[in-house]
């Protein structure tokens, strides 16, 4: 399953999305979204494609004692915001839920590639909480070569922090040097330890990656010049008329 949307169309949303937001001041939007399933995706070998990035090699390893994991039920999606930032997103329930206890994990792999640039930084997020005793941590590693190569950005988050950055003494957020092809895994882990129960859940996890320039902020700008030359001609062409 491979993702692609009309060019043109896109582009046009994304100048006049990022213009809105200009005038509004409000926080960034998705310009372009292009979305599927983990089952798809991991089962079909597809890919999602937004901009200069392209997302494949989707795979997913999950323990017998998640309570609540359907990777059928699990969105991905690929985006970039109105700030040109690029986006990976993976929405659904993960959890763990029981009396005692337990631990459970998921695992999540992508490769990433960027066509216009190389990508200088990583970063993560989570919305999520662990209750009743319970533990959370999110582990990323970005490889070159395979997954489990040599790992170039790494990232650790936990249930007192859910995004990176800002970063702490053992996360790597800058890929030195930057890359066009990365071997991304996020190591979801959840664990019960209290004996009257504990619920540990996700409900989205997210990925962004930066490039210097970011090629996404580059065609919203050139879009955004355009469109001003555009109606400035209008004008002066009414104007002489």
């Amino acid at each position: 399953m491979k993702l692609f949307g009309n060019p043109i169309n896109g582009l046009v949303k994304a100048a006049l999305v990022c213009g809105f937001i200009s005038v509004m001041g409000a926080a960034p939007l998705f310009a372009q979204v292009y979305t599927g399933t983990l089952a798809d995706l991991a089962a079909t070998g597809g890919s999602l494609t937004v901009g200069d990035k392209t997302f494949s090699g989707f795979s997913y390893v999950a323990s017998s004692d998640l309570t609540s994991f359907d990777p059928s039920q699990i969105t991905v999606m690929a985006g970039i915001g109105s700030d040109g930032v690029y986006y990976l997103t993976w929405s659904g329930n993960i959890a763990l839920a029981t009396f005692g206890t337990a631990v459970a994990d998921l695992k999540l792999n992508y490769i990433v590639s960027a066509s216009a640039g190389s990508i200088v930084m990583i970063d993560q997020a989570y919305t999520g909480s662990a209750q009743g005793g319970g533990l959370l941590a999110v582990d990323e590693t970005a490889a070159l070569g395979s997954f489990g190569g040599i790992i170039v950005g790494q990232s650790h988050l936990t249930a007192l922090d859910v995004s990176d950055p800002p970063a702490e003494i053992n996360d790597v957020l800058n890929i030195v040097p930057p890359q066009t092809l990365l071997y991304v895994t996020k190591d979801i882990a959840l664990a019960a330890i209290a004996p009257a129960g504990s619920l540990v859940t996700i409900s989205q996890v997210s990925q962004s990656f930066h490039q210097v320039p970011e090629p996404g902020t580059l065609l919203l700008a050139g879009l955004g010049g355009g469109l001003l030359l555009f109606l400035k001609s209008r004008r002066q062409t009414r104007r002489d008329e």
